[in-house]
């Protein structure tokens, strides 16, 4: 999996507080001076002072008394998915997906032990929780992230089932680490994950990981709805023979794609 440990040395405190200021924002939407101290541990004079220069520069905006991510962002984000490969590869196919489905369908990267959304699109039936470009969520409890922890190698899964505290989001979030290693072989072998209101209550989903050419994880492909529409047949049978094929013309464009530019040079 991505990640940064062992790889940076001596780091700036002062950017640093201004990362976990933003941290403490966008996990909570929006948020005063005092709260975001507090949840920092810093004083409320530190945290104007970042506050203000993240203001200054677009980062961040002050509605209110309280402060919210800023359309800084906005581009900062547009420029990273344009260089994440998956979403030219798969962009207009999790829109089919999305159209033929009636939910909504994501393109997820993993990043530093997290699923990020890096592009949802929604059919004309989405009606649950919508996750927001750029939002992270654990990789135990969702169908993308268990999709990814499938394609480690035994090792580094029992690496990260030692490392991650399996914390309760619903009463059906795998706590259990034996429990997860076993769903994990199965999804290895089926190449579908699921995830039955483990995350949300309400909320199911469907994934399935997309490799590139070399067999290097690209990212997952999911698509996610309410219970009542996403049961029996449907849930563990129709959307997973959807997803698989999608996923299989995915990688066959980017193996066709990866040829014609070898053979092209």
């Amino acid at each position: 999996m991505t990640g940064t440990d062992g790889e940076i040395g001596k780091t700036v405190q002062s950017v640093e507080t201004s990362l976990r200021v933003v941290d403490v924002i966008r996990e909570r939407e929006r948020a005063g001076v005092t709260e975001i101290a507090v949840a920092l541990d810093c004083s409320k004079a530190s945290v104007h002072h970042h506050v203000t220069t993240l203001c200054k520069h677009g980062y961040l905006e002050r509605d209110d008394g309280e402060y919210r991510l800023g359309l800084g962002f906005l581009s900062v984000g547009g420029q990273v998915r344009e260089h994440q490969p998956l979403y030219h590869l798969a962009k207009t196919d999790v829109e089919d997906l999305a159209a033929e489905t009636g939910e909504q369908a994501r393109l997820i990267a993993e990043h530093d032990g997290r699923g990020v959304t890096i592009y949802r699109t929604s059919g004309d039936r989405t009606d649950h929780p919508r996750m927001h470009l750029g939002s992270d969520e654990p990789l135990y409890c969702t169908a993308a992230g268990k999709a990814f922890l499938a394609e480690l190698a035994p090792e580094a899964r029992d690496r990260y089932l030692a490392e991650t505290a399996l914390e309760p989001y619903t009463d059906a979030t795998v706590t259990d680490p034996d429990a997860l290693r076993e769903e994990l072989s199965s999804i290895a072998s089926e190449g579908v994950a699921f995830d039955d209101e483990e995350r949300y209550e309400g909320v199911r989903c469907v994934a399935a990981a997309v490799d590139s050419p070399d067999g290097e994880l690209l990212g997952a492909i999911s698509v996610s709805g309410p219970t009542e529409r996403l049961s029996g047949e449907r849930f563990r049978s129709e959307l997973p023979d959807r997803l698989r094929n999608v996923v299989g013309v995915v990688e066959l464009q980017n193996t066709y794609s990866t040829w014609t530019e070898q053979f092209s040079q």
